[in-house]
């Protein structure tokens, strides 16, 4: 069975459209807008509320896969090299390419909960997960990686999505 965990969103303090003016909290960033609108008492203190703009309402996918060949071989041996059970892995984001993205309507706590179950439905019904693939769950707020380690067996992972090789990758599978 795997861990509980707990993947906390950002609030609204550390963002650029937050504003203080005194004892009134605003929110500056909507578009095509010139006014700021103010947290109202029901607003949750250090969560983002449920109309900040950032969120995006259903969550979006996008999965990496190894850009080729030599870049899945040669993460098999550090991998190799590298046995253990983590919970938190760092795959080299300059050996992935993106693969797929889409819409989803699951959280990272449930992708992550749902992808290491047991059963055989995949979280993700329109796309195949392989082993070594990197999920991204992306709220508009934070995102959020997955590493399929095997099936069913998906860890938090720290992944530079910046570094990823450019262009999509093309539908051959890299095993």
């Amino acid at each position: 069975m795997f861990k509980q965990k707990s993947f906390a969103e950002p609030g609204c303090i550390g963002c650029e459209a937050h504003l203080d003016y005194g004892s009134s909290r605003y929110c500056s960033g909507f578009k095509n807008k010139k006014r700021r609108k103010p947290f109202r008492k029901k607003d949750p203190a250090y969560k983002a509320p449920e109309w900040c703009p950032k969120r995006k309402a259903p969550r979006e996918y996008r999965i990496y896969s190894y850009a080729d060949e030599r870049s899945a071989v040669m993460a098999r041996l550090l991998e190799a090299d590298e046995a253990g059970d983590r919970e938190l892995v760092f795959p080299l984001a300059h050996r992935y390419r993106l693969r797929a993205e889409g819409k989803t309507g699951l959280s990272p706590k449930a992708f992550y909960e749902q992808a290491n179950a047991g059963d055989l439905s995949s979280p993700l019904p329109d796309e195949s997960i392989h082993t070594g693939d990197v999920v991204e769950i992306d709220t508009g707020l934070g995102q959020f990686f997955f590493y399929c380690a095997a099936p069913h067996d998906f860890r938090t992972a720290f992944f530079d999505v910046k570094r990823i090789q450019p262009g999509k990758s093309d539908d051959t599978e890299v095993s």
